[in-house]
């Protein structure tokens, strides 16, 4: 039974002003200054500051003539340099691997701007008279997404012509908010979800055009629900995992394959291969769900199902009985590295 005493620091009223994040962020990155034309755009950051980097590939992937490459991690790629601008994604400021490849640009001569909240990125920044988009304080990294993405959104609309423009985005708050009054209420197919996935361990299958969906609910599912998720991509899911979710066959009928559907994002074939999939696969698993977007284009697809993800790690959290929020071993591995 889902019961929401257990989310003490509030995981639950953070999920439902997602749609409130949206319209200023939007608005920040189209205020600021346009410097030189890059030849490459790459995304630096860890964690829940990473993710509107892999977001923003899938949904621009044939709306932008230069590569989007999203980095995780200490160094920089080697062909970063004057031509590139780089985005430096650290909610708190403070993330080690992103301080590093953040100063590794600085002397790369990148055009670089910052999101960020606090810390010591923002110091540096302050410090390089760098431009500077201001996230709120107060938020877990992973709920603080809408101010990062829009943001970037609106700054990648302010250098090249991408197709989205004030409508879309006005559009996206409207199919987000009737969303968000449907999955607030109990019961619904996300609620519905969540009770089959409990004592299963979530399989997540989508297009490969928008595998970053599938890492957001692997993440919140991590981080919120500290459950452990799999996911993977249609259709080179077909070319191998297929054949193994066999053996042993125990433990593959403790999975729940979830396929997140989208009219938007697959092609006829890739169309096809769900249901063909789920006919072969149905007597294996634990069971078998299709989750689908709700939306008229790509960017409400996109944040239907992300959405829907969220929901789904809070209503989890509350039938296993933890608090959404803390993140103890994250907490405890940052510290031991320190000491």
């Amino acid at each position: 039974m889902i019961n929401e005493k257990y989310d003490i620091s509030e995981m639950k009223e953070k999920i439902e002003g997602f749609p409130d994040q949206i319209m200023t962020s939007w608005e920040k990155g189209l205020s600021l200054r346009k410097e030189r034309e890059p030849a490459n755009l790459v995304v630096t950051g860890m964690g829940g500051s990473a993710i509107a980097g892999d977001l923003l590939n899938d949904l621009l992937f044939q709306d932008i003539e230069i590569p989007i490459i999203v980095n995780r991690g200490y160094e920089l790629p080697l062909f970063v340099n004057e031509q590139t601008l780089l985005l430096v994604s650290s909610y708190s400021g403070n993330t080690e691997e992103t301080i590093q490849s953040f100063q590794d640009g600085l002397k790369r001569k990148a055009t670089i701007v910052v999101f960020t909240s606090n810390g010591e990125i923002e110091r540096i920044a302050e410090n390089e008279r760098l431009q500077v988009i201001k996230l709120p304080e107060g938020y877990p990294p992973r709920s603080a997404l809408g101010f990062s993405f829009f943001s970037m959104l609106g700054l990648i609309k302010k250098f090249f012509e991408i197709s989205m423009g004030n409508k879309d985005i006005e559009n996206l708050i409207l199919n987000l908010t009737k969303l968000r009054n449907k999955l607030a209420r109990s019961p619904n197919e996300i609620t519905e979800l969540a009770e089959k996935v409990e004592e299963h361990i979530p399989l997540i299958h989508i297009t490969r055009r928008l595998k970053s969906v599938a890492l957001r609910w692997q993440t919140q599912l991590n981080e919120n629900s500290k459950t452990f998720a799999h996911i993977n991509v249609i259709p080179e899911a077909n070319h191998n995992e297929i054949v193994g979710l066999e053996f042993p066959r125990e433990m593959i009928k403790k999975m729940q394959l979830i396929f997140l559907r989208t009219e938007n994002y697959e092609n006829e074939q890739v169309a096809k291969r769900f249901p063909i999939a789920e006919d072969i696969l149905r007597g294996s698993l634990g069971g078998i769900t299709t989750i689908k977007a709700e939306g008229d284009n790509k960017l409400e697809d996109m944040f239907s199902l992300i959405y829907k993800g969220d929901f789904l790690s809070f209503y989890l959290s509350s039938l296993l009985g933890v608090d959404p929020t803390p993140v103890k071993r994250i907490d405890l591995l940052k510290k031991r590295l320190k000491n």
